[in-house]
């Protein structure tokens, strides 16, 4: 077996690794990155059926934004040197919601970006609802401020520092342990609002009575703020160009390169066992998959301490994915599409459509994309690209046999469309040229997510994203290995998985430069 040693090796070049890889190449590490399959992206990614071209996942990108420095996203692409690299394409509106009220209303509301012409258009639908809703984007400010301050400052913090904080971002710390139903409720927001308001939970796959009001709000107000973006030439621009910043800078990118073991010396992560048989020795690794994975299938029983074990196994899977993509040979105009972006559901309450999502027969709540309204030019004159995906919060599709699994895609694939038909008015099933289908089983298939699980760990009320910071020194309980992507303490979503490389990378980065400390100290 040959060797040979890095300073960092990442496992997976999804967009948390691939960001994982750049940072620590462009600061002048040695690093190489393996991915088992043939090019970059993970969910990242588009394929080809027909004359459409498809992207997996990416719905937009918030916390961006065309001009340079604002928002943290595009402060994160500046500093790799990828921003005017990628072509971006803006989306033209917040959402649509179509769902049924509380009190049986039909409610279809589409809502635009920008803060003041977003509280408008809630005060338009919901009368008596602007006080509320502007002071909840006062506090989405203070809080995005606050999340700003703990990105720059990840190092432990001091006593003084803490009090700093408490002081400064008072109402982040008071918000920081309630729902977002809670605050919404405390704000007094109106129950008519609070339901257009909640929409975008879908994304998340936690419902607002236990999802984390900082995490959302911190989504929220700078989706509205700044609004949303796209590559123009899907997402696996954005994958390439990170995976360009890494070999800019000597890093490596090996493909069809499937890691199965991870090694540990005296306690320590100190490299990889391929699959064919090849060692590769390293000083630290980032994994870009999810611990069950690592801690199951790629240690060695005795490399796990305890703890690592006992956190995982405490934490529940997260919202389970599948897709339906439709190439359609009518223009939107002829179809009657609008909107960018649908969310429709069976109910506004987003704990009872939790619920009904644990059943493949229950289940027809969708976040439906049509990409044409805001890049005309992504598919051929005269036709239409529309994405619709939906969750499953439960392993539900453990339940189908091998005999039934196409007919279940089918099936799935007919309730979606007539759904999204019943609740629009837009007939689209006449007009399918292409149609592909993915179930979690082909997630998990092609990604190697427990159960074709799109969204991490579930990040409810005890295991959100502010008890994650908080614990994120204490989990690294194997020394040399770090997690990055939507498992970690960002949760999910393209926008936290980058941030998570980012974070990940900076932490080894640290980690670095402490054994360094400590052995010129000896």
């Amino acid at each position: 077996m040959s060797e040979k040693n890095y300073d960092i090796i990442v496992i997976g070049a999804g967009c948390g690794g691939l960001t994982a890889a750049a940072f620590a190449a462009k600061e002048g590490k040695k690093v190489l990155l393996l991915e088992r399959h043939n090019s970059p992206g993970g969910f990242s990614s588009s394929f080809v059926r027909g004359r459409f071209e498809f992207d997996v996942s990416l719905h937009e990108l918030c916390r961006f934004s065309n001009e340079a420095g604002l928002g943290e996203l595009r402060i994160l692409f500046d500093y790799l040197g990828i921003s005017n690299k990628i072509q971006w394409t803006s989306i033209p509106e917040a959402f649509r919601l179509i769902s049924r009220s509380y009190d049986g209303r039909k409610i279809d509301v589409a809502m635009p970006f920008g803060v003041e012409d977003f509280i408008n258009a809630m005060e338009q639908y919901v009368p008596d609802s602007k006080e509320s809703m502007t002071r909840l984007f006062k506090l989405g400010d203070e809080i995005e401020e606050a999340t700003e301050y703990f990105a720059a400052n990840e190092t432990k913090m001091s006593f003084t520092e803490l009090r700093h904080i408490m002081k400064k971002y008072g109402n982040f710390v008071k918000t920081a342990p309630y729902s977002v139903n809670e605050v919404l409720d405390a704000l007094s927001v109106p129950k008519k609002a609070q339901e257009i308001f909640n929409a975008y939970w879908m994304y998340l796959g936690v419902d607002c009575d236990r999802l984390s009001f900082t995490h959302y709000i911190s989504m929220v107000n700078s989706y509205v703020k700044l609004g949303a973006y796209v590559p123009t030439l899907r997402s696996h621009a954005l994958s390439m160009a990170l995976a360009g910043v890494i070999e800019d800078n000597n890093g490596e990118i090996r493909y069809n390169t499937h890691v199965s073991r991870i090694l540990f010396t005296d306690g320590k992560a100190s490299g990889v066992i391929l699959k064919n048989g090849e060692k590769i020795t390293c000083n630290h690794i980032i994994a870009n998959c999810s611990p069950t994975t690592v801690y199951s299938k790629m240690m060695k029983k005795g490399d796990v301490p305890l703890s690592a074990i006992k956190r995982t196994n405490a934490r529940t899977f997260g919202a389970r994915g599948a897709c339906v993509y439709l190439g359609l040979n009518r223009s939107p105009e002829e179809l009657g599409i609008k909107n960018y972006s649908y969310f429709i559901t069976d109910t506004s309450d987003t704990a009872s459509q939790f619920a009904l999502m644990k059943s493949i027969d229950t289940n027809t709540a969708q976040a439906t994309v049509c990409l044409n309204i805001a890049n005309p030019d992504c598919s051929p004159a005269g036709t239409t690209i529309l994405c619709m995906t939906t969750l499953y919060t439960d392993n539900c599709w453990a339940d189908i046999t091998p005999e039934g699994y196409f007919e279940e895609k089918d099936l799935l694939a007919a309730r979606l469309i007539s759904k999204f038909e019943d609740a629009t008015g837009i007939t689209i099933h006449k007009y399918i040229e292409e149609i592909e289908v993915a179930t979690p089983v082909t997630f998990a298939r092609y990604t190697n997510t427990p159960q074709g699980v799109i969204y991490g760990y579930l990040g409810d009320d005890w295991d959100s994203i502010i008890p994650r910071f908080m614990t994120e020194e204490l989990d690294c309980d194997t020394p040399g290995l770090r997690f990055c992507g939507g498992w970690g303490t960002q949760l999910s979503g393209v926008n936290s998985a980058v941030a998570s490389g980012r974070n990940a990378a900076f932490a080894t980065l640290g980690d670095i430069s402490e054994e360094r400390s400590e052995q010129n100290e000896q």
